[in-house]
């Protein structure tokens, strides 16, 4: 039987804009709030480059190795990811992946040789754009988490039309044209990674309603470095400036 899961990952491999399909849990079609989490990029060799399957596969493993006990550093994320989520101890259950999905910006795999972000040519960068918003019209989150702060600081997802901040001291945002997603920021789950701060923040961010002007807002333009004739304006908190 075919379930709405089955159907969303059946459109994911039908569209060509995006190289390194999602993972997806089982549950993810019925979860409220859908749950949409994006890493920066794909870390192997360059021959795994070619499999698409290669995020997905990644995931799993990590979710064997830490039900069977397993260490590694993914093993971590799916740990530290589970607790901020659901508020509980580390190490405890991680049946709430199986209610989000996880895919990557960049849809290059990034090699020993390939490292330097900061050095990401157009194309890759426009290439991994287009993932990110085919991923959103497939998939229909309620939110998406980003891993880090290098997608935001470099523009890399912010649409030409801009973003809105919804709260002070929070990462967290709307694009202008597409008020229904709402973005957040996590501090990523690889190293120096709180658990119960991060939980504190997704509440918050949970908890923002609204993309209506809070008191202590202030309304900046955006500008896209590879789109600067085009300005976007958004709504900003002084705090959310000097992240």
């Amino acid at each position: 039987m075919t379930t709405a899961t089955d159907t969303f990952r059946q459109h994911l491999q039908e569209t060509q804009a995006i190289h390194f399909l999602p993972y997806v849990g089982d549950g993810y079609a019925d979860a409220r709030p859908r749950i949409l989490m994006i890493g920066e990029a794909n870390h192997g060799t360059a021959p795994d480059g070619a499999d698409r399957t290669y995020t997905d596969g990644v995931v799993r493993r990590a979710l064997q190795d830490a039900a069977e006990g397993n260490g590694n550093h993914w093993v971590r994320y799916i740990r530290n990811i589970s607790a901020m989520l659901t508020g509980n101890a580390y190490g405890g259950s991680n049946a709430v992946w199986d209610t989000v999905a996880y895919g990557v910006f960049f849809q290059h795999m990034e090699t020993e040789t390939h490292r330097n972000r900061s050095r990401a040519t157009p194309e890759e960068i426009a290439l991994g754009r287009r993932a990110f918003f085919a991923m959103l019209d497939v998939l229909k989150p309620d939110f998406v988490i980003v891993w880090g702060l290098t997608l935001f600081k470099q523009h890399w997802l912010s649409p030409e039309s801009g973003i809105t901040m919804l709260a002070p001291g929070l990462c967290a945002y709307v694009f202008t044209d597409r008020p229904d997603v709402r973005i957040w920021h996590c501090h990523h789950p690889s190293r120096d990674f709180s658990h119960v701060s991060e939980h504190q923040k997704w509440e918050a961010v949970r908890n923002c309603i609204s993309a209506d002007t809070p008191p202590g807002l202030i309304q900046v333009s955006f500008t896209r470095p590879d789109a600067a004739s085009r300005m976007g304006t958004g709504l900003v908190s002084p705090e959310a400036l000097g992240l």
